[in-house]
Parts: C-alpha cells; structure tokens; sequence
C-alpha cells in the first residue's frame, strides 16, 4: 500500500517538476546570472518562479517584506525586489524537487520512514531557501565586524602621516581581500559618482548591518565635520578601543566554545556511568 501511494505521487510530482521546468524556460534570464557556489542548483529555480504565479503562492505578506529588507541590506535597495524573488523562488523549487525525490525513493524502497524523511527534509529545503539570505546577512556582519579593527588601525596610520581621509579610505579599501573592504570600495565607487563622503560612508555603515560600524561611521562624520586636526586622534583612539573589543569577543567566543563542549562530555560519562552500574547490578543479580 505505501509502495503505490508513494509511486503514485512521486509520478505526479515528477510530471509536475518537469512541465514547471519546461514552463520555466521564460525565468532562464534571471537565473543565467545567478553565482553556483552562492545559489547551489540554481537551474532549477525556474520550477519556483512558476509556482509563484499561482495567487495562494504568490511572495507577499510578512515573508516578502522580511526577504526584501534582507536584500536591501546585502544586495542594495536597486536589486532587492529581484533578490527577494530569486530566494523564495529557491525555496519553492527545493521544497518540489526533495518532496518528490523522496516520494520516489520511498515507492522504490517500500519503506514508510523514507516517506516520512522526504517530506522532513523538502520543509528544510523550503526553510533554507527563505532564510539563507538572512544567515549571509549575519555572516557578511560578523566578517565586517571583526575585520573592521584592522582597517581602522591602518587607516589611522596613514592619516597620522599625512595623507587625507578620503585617500586613507581608497587605499585601504582597495587593497584589502574580505566582506568590509568589498564594502569599502562600494563607498569609494558611490564618491566617484558624485556621492558626498559623508553620505556614502553612512551608506557603507549601513550596508554592515551592523549596530558597532554605523556607530563608528557616526563618530567618523562627526569628528570629520570637526576639521583636520580632530580625525588622527580619532582614529587613534578608535583603534585601541576596537583592538580591546575584538579581544573581549575572542575571549567570549572561547568561554562559549568550551560551554557547548562541556554537554557532549557530561553526556559521555553519564553514559559510561550507566553502563558501570548496569554491570554492577547484573553482577549482583547473579
């Protein structure tokens, strides 16, 4: 019974999957550009995108305006709307695939927990594709925020030699390999247009997502509208205090790190101590 259940659906799933694909051919363009180390079996986002036409699947509501906030912040305010759709088309797509995948294997095995199994990891597939964009988000934050302490100990450097901010920030920027440097030559890029140097480093503090940047970049403004002589301190003081808060949260990490260690271990000698006093009750027993 449960091998032409899962046959049967599995069939429908599959003949659904691959008319969407086909369908889907319309949706190629806004995938063809998509990164595959940043968006895995990207080619089959084209099932998702047809199923958001359906009006009860259609992205809206509270999960479109998480997706979209998201994007702003990651991808920029111009692309947000797409990078949203391309996510939740993700999620949908993976949802089908897995779900369908797994009706089949459990048909094939004749086996009730495969079933089961499918559909638990096609849910995650649907999780994972509505909420990755949020975990890059908090990732790309903290790379930026332990980053940040050596870019201004440089830039505080170079200003203290002489040369100006704008050009402290441009070196800086271009020369360094990571999530906040990326950023930093978005700010110089934003500049070069015509964008006002505060404007554009309140940009780059938001681009951060992060509440310890935004408020440097805060200090960084005003100490600038402060003239000259203000900022080597500044950034002087800037640095030792984010050299100090970037120790501290190493030392967190570590106490948090052997915290969650503690667990497994505690587990492993309750364990080696129920197996003692088993043996010591069977050898009373006898």
């Amino acid at each position: 019974m449960m091998r032409s259940i899962a046959m049967i659906l599995g069939t429908i799933l599959a003949i659904l999957f691959l008319i969407q694909l086909f369908r889907g051919q319309k949706y190629e363009e806004l995938v063809e550009g998509l990164e595959e180390k940043d968006f895995p079996l990207k080619d089959i986002y084209t099932v998702g995108f047809c199923w958001a036409e359906l009006p009860p699947l259609r992205l809206r509501g509270v999960l479109f305006e998480r997706l979209e906030q998201n994007a702003k912040v990651l991808y920029g305010e111009m692309y947000a709307e797409y990078y949203a759709n391309v996510y939740y088309a993700m999620a949908l797509s993976f949802f089908h695939f897995i779900l369908c995948f797994g009706c089949l294997l459990a048909g094939w095995q004749d086996s009730r927990n495969f079933f089961y199994l499918g559909i638990f990891l096609a849910i995650v597939g649907l999780i994972y594709g509505c909420d990755s964009m949020r975990q890059k988000l908090v990732k790309r934050t903290e790379n930026c925020e332990t980053e940040l302490p050596e870019v201004v100990s440089t830039m505080a450097i170079l200003v203290n030699s002489g040369m100006i901010l704008r050009d402290a920030w441009n070196m800086v920027g271009g020369r360094g390999e990571g999530d906040i440097y990326a950023l930093m030559r978005d700010a110089s890029e934003d500049i070069r247009n015509g964008h006002a140097d505060s404007e554009a480093i309140a940009k780059f503090g938001r681009a951060t997502n992060s509440p310890e940047i935004i408020k440097f970049t805060s200090a960084l403004m005003q100490s600038m509208g402060k003239g000259a002589g203000e900022l080597p301190l500044f950034l002087a003081r800037q640095s030792s205090d984010l050299w100090n808060e970037k120790k501290q949260r190493l030392l967190q990490k570590g106490e948090q790190a052997s915290a969650k260690l503690l667990m497994p271990i505690m587990l492993i000698f309750l364990g080696i101590i129920i197996i003692i006093l088993s043996s010591a009750f069977a050898g009373i027993s006898l």
